[in-house]
């Protein structure tokens, strides 16, 4: 996750910080965001379940993060392969072909104790 912290580090002020986000959170730099809400990001939280990584904890743990990670969901444009994959049990093989949040899903996948880290 140390490259999730230090890309977060900075990106509330200067030209610096929001390239460093852009680069963590792509589709939120990219994509309309007018007509999403958070209830537009309900496949987030499938897509966890489905990686084996518990939604209210990762949100507890890391609650900026993932309202990022629920921004990104919430603006993609692959909703019907994520849900089509989210139905037939095959989330977890596919979703790094077009997931926004790929990366930072696999760091969570790759170490499920860091959600029992202390922050």
């Amino acid at each position: 996750m140390d490259f999730l912290i230090e890309g977060l580090a900075g990106t509330d002020s200067g030209a610096h910080g929001r390239h460093r986000a852009n680069t963590i959170f792509p589709a939120i730099s990219t994509a309309q965001f007018a007509f999403a809400e958070p209830r537009d990001a309900a496949e987030m939280t499938e897509m966890m379940k489905a990686l084996n990584i518990d939604p209210v904890e990762a949100e507890f743990q890391y609650r900026r993060l993932y309202y990022g990670m629920e921004a990104n969901c919430a603006g993609c444009r692959d909703k019907d392969r994520c849900r089509a994959d989210l139905a037939s049990n095959t989330a977890a093989e596919n979703f790094r072909d077009y997931c926004d949040n790929e990366a930072l899903l696999n760091e969570m996948r790759a170490d499920p104790e860091m959600l029992r880290e202390d922050g």
